[in-house]
């Protein structure tokens, strides 16, 4: 997990986790990680977002498969009502 700023410039990672699994063909598994503000908050600015990356490699093959998300912060409106 990586912030990335608005330019488009990806900052250093600051946390990876590994995970084994074996999905068999045709099949799906999730996998939640849950980052909290604390963690994320000192890496991102107003406008950035966060680049998750993912892969994974085929035994059989020894292809590696690689998805790549990024995902938009974005601050909750704010209302005032007097």
């Amino acid at each position: 997990l990586a912030p990335v700023r608005y330019t488009g410039v990806s900052g250093a990672p600051f946390r990876q986790e590994q995970h084994r699994r074996a999905v068999p063909p045709g099949q799906e598994e999730a996998v939640t990680m849950t980052v909290a503000y604390a963690e994320y908050g000192p890496h991102v600015g107003d406008q950035d977002a966060l680049k998750l990356t993912v892969a994974g490699t085929v035994e059989e093959t020894g292809q590696v498969v690689a998805k790549e998300l990024r995902v938009r912060l974005q601050a909750p409106d704010l209302t005032l009502t007097v």
